[in-house]
């Protein structure tokens, strides 16, 4: 496993975003590595870096904390260089009973029972004066008062104790990032650091920025499995905040484009599923032959009926003008393989790349690339292996690691996001690589495949890109399966998988305030 194992590992990023960061601990948390692991591991690397770059023994050190996690990454280093002989003064940016988390409450109420470390308090501009007198007094400044996740502008007394340290000349160690950077200040407003120590990975914002002074990356034990494996971080990072003066339109229209005289329940899976995740509306086009049972299965879904009794060109008119209102669109779910089929899945998938809708094909709807595969270009193809195998001739390996190298190459080749089903479901844009793990055998039952698309679909329609939409659809799919299975057993039904996605979802609803 081992080389095919390193070739994942180079998929992923050198350099991580704010928002990439919160994912990827969020997914190691699932993964079982708690946060007060991580906070420990980020003082305490904190702590020798600052050890290895001045003497520590005898030494006043200012520590300006705020009340968020990179708060608490300073509530342990101060504790470590305590231990190490430092002479520690806290300063908390705000009030003990403001700490946010858990693992940061912890860590201040350890620092509570040290005697000798120094505690003050500073949540108004005025008091600001008392950190001028305490950075005429310091060796050196360790700031650990606002991380990755600032958004504006800095507000006070931040603001103000920001201007004072770059006013003093003292030694500045930032924790993970200079407070200030990544807002929208600029000049005194952010931190001029002399080293920063970042956690994990660097981070973008850190790269010749003039604020960061010497950079260094801290391993705190974050696993790779927490960037490669999907999990709950991939899902929070796309979901889309319900404003309180909202319509359906902000929450995307999904057009299924699907069904034929022997297949009527795979298009409306598609599209109640996209329902239940949070689609504004789901618009079917099916043949005349099956819209009438289509309709029945859920007054919830929109039925447009196109001629014939299976997908053919003269659906095209009627279904470019449903394209006008769509903000993405699934192509394929029970199909058929009619010759004409094959043709009018051909044009309308030019139609939708002439208009940069967002495109999902599945089932049949992939089948049928096998007739012009270089029309994959943009799309988000969900094969399983038989599907996979029908349309590009390989017969792939049990394991996904030892597929990894050709799912990368003809994803890159063709240029499209390739979901590729199954107990161990593989994502890949060709320069990105997910696996989703979180599933259970329960899901090899029909119908399964199209609700995943209309999952899909939903993230498209919000505007995530496709690899980073296949891949928490990955997620959420499996969750609903194992919650579903959980009840039911293995005897569950893709409509039942349908009724699970909610109760996935809600844990990530994001409400305006």
């Amino acid at each position: 496993m081992d080389g095919e194992f390193d070739t994942a590992k180079q998929l992923l990023p050198r350099v991580v975003t704010s928002i990439d960061m919160a994912a990827i601990e969020e997914n190691a948390e699932a993964l079982g590595f708690h946060r007060k692991c991580m906070m420990e591991n980020a003082g305490s690397a904190t702590a020798r870096f600052i050890s290895s770059k001045t003497g520590v023994e005898g030494k006043k050190f200012l520590f300006l904390c705020g009340t968020g996690n990179n708060g608490g990454d300073g509530f342990v280093a101060a504790r470590h260089l305590r231990s190490m002989g430092a002479r520690v003064i806290m300063v908390l940016i705000g009030r003990p009973q403001d700490i946010r988390s858990e693992e940061a409450r912890a860590n201040w109420l350890l620092l509570l029972q040290m005697d000798d470390v120094e505690k003050i308090f500073i949540s108004d501009s005025s008091e600001t004066l008392i950190i001028r007198e305490l950075l005429s007094k310091c060796d050196c400044v360790v700031d650990a008062i606002l991380g990755t996740g600032v958004r504006g502008v800095l507000k006070e007394p931040v603001a103000s104790i920001v201007r004072e340290v770059n006013s003093s000349a003292k030694t500045v160690f930032a924790v993970d990032i200079p407070t200030g950077l990544g807002s929208e200040s600029g000049g005194d407003r952010v931190v001029y650091a002399s080293y920063t120590l970042t956690f994990h990975k660097a981070k973008d914002m850190l790269e010749k920025s003039p604020y960061a002074g010497e950079v260094a990356v801290a391993d705190i034990g974050i696993p790779v499995e927490a960037e490669l494996y999907t999990g709950p971080g991939d899902i929070r990072r796309i979901v889309r905040t319900r404003r309180k003066n909202s319509h359906k339109g902000d929450y995307g229209y999904v057009l299924v484009v699907g069904g034929s005289e022997t297949f009527s329940g795979a298009p409306a899976l598609a599209g109640l599923s996209a329902l239940r995740m949070g689609a504004g509306l789901a618009i079917l086009a099916v043949p005349e032959s099956v819209a009438g049972s289509v309709r029945a299965i859920s007054p919830d879904l929109v039925v447009y009926a196109t001629s014939g009794g299976h997908l053919n060109s003269r659906a095209v008119p009627v279904l470019s003008r449903l394209m006008d209102k769509a903000d993405s669109i699934v192509v394929g779910p029970g199909l058929g393989l009619h010759e004409e089929t094959i043709e009018a899945v051909r044009m309308i998938i030019d139609e939708a790349r002439a208009r940069s809708l967002p495109t999902v094909v599945d089932a049949d709807g992939f089948k049928a690339f096998k007739a012009f595969p270089s029309l994959l270009k943009g799309v988000v193809a969900t094969p399983h292996r038989g599907e996979f195998k029908q349309v590009f001739d390989i017969e792939l390996e049990a394991r996904w690691f030892k597929n990894v190298n050709r799912l990368v190459e003809l994803s890159k080749k063709y240029g499209f996001t390739l979901l590729l089903k199954g107990f161990e479901t593989v994502v890949t844009d060709g320069s990105n690589l997910k696996v989703n793990k979180h599933a259970t055998p329960g899901l090899a039952v029909g119908g399964t495949g199209d609700v995943l698309s209309g999952i899909i679909a939903t993230f498209l329609a919000w505007g995530s890109n496709g690899f980073r939409s296949a891949a928490a659809a990955a997620y959420v799919h499996g969750e609903a399966g194992l919650k579903t299975v959980e009840e039911k057993g293995f005897h569950i039904t893709a409509s039942d998988l349908v009724e699970k996605i909610p109760e996935v979802m809600k844990r990530f609803n994001k409400e305006e305030q």
